[in-house]
């Protein structure tokens, strides 16, 4: 939120909305926004918990490499961990800027390449979670120009030595239910860990980035 850094009356595009949760979060500040994903469950769940929560957004099944919108509809473009999961990439960024207006932006994360040097627990992530593409930062800082995007801004997440812990414990342990006692715990000690971390590297890259005309 702090990147895409939301306006009143924006239109905004969650790619990958999974849920909706980040949907509605950028809604509540005003903005005009629309999710897609690929999973029908998802965008009926993103539906319900609109109507709970009384708050406008428009979802619906979609690909990212076909997006129902025309040219230069959109201000802005959020995709949270969905990068990592398209196979035609460069082509899935080509149609993101194609609906976003002149110098419109772009905030995504995605996997790392540090998930490469985890051994069989790398190899169990990329299963589990059906990744495709982990990315070091030239690999990344290429793609989206070859794409027609400039990257602005990049940083890393997940540093810590301690959030890297818990994240090997959750890999290991296939992600199960026991996880959502365990953040209660995790994600606050997390939080302190990550602002307090010098490591230059993490498990995941957040991206500003506008679109070149």
């Amino acid at each position: 939120m702090e990147w895409l850094e939301p306006k009143p009356g924006e239109k905004i595009l969650d790619v990958g909305c999974g849920g909706g949760e980040l949907s509605l979060k950028i809604a509540a500040r005003g903005c005009q926004v629309y999710g897609i994903d690929l999973s029908k469950d998802s965008i009926n769940h993103a539906n319900d918990l609109a109507k709970k929560s009384k708050i406008t957004a428009k979802f619906q099944v979609a690909d990212v490499l076909s997006l129902p919108y025309p040219d230069g509809y959109f201000d802005k473009i959020v995709s949270s961990s969905c990068l990592e999961h398209f196979a035609d990439d460069i082509n899935s960024l080509k149609e993101m800027k194609r609906v976003l207006k002149p110098k419109g932006s772009v905030v995504l994360t995605t996997d790392s390449y540090l998930y490469l040097g985890m051994g069989n627990t790398g190899e169990k992530h990329k299963m589990l979670a059906n990744v495709v593409n982990y990315y070091t930062a030239d690999e990344l800082k290429n793609r989206l120009e070859m794409s027609g995007i400039k990257l602005m801004e990049r940083q890393y997440l997940l540093k810590s030595s301690v959030t890297e812990f818990f994240l090997r414990i959750g890999i290991k342990l296939s992600w199960g239910n026991w996880m959502y006692a365990e953040s209660l715990i995790a994600y606050p000690v997390c939080s302190i860990c990550e602002r307090l971390s010098r490591r230059e590297v993490g498990y995941t890259h957040i991206i500003k980035a506008n679109r070149i005309d």
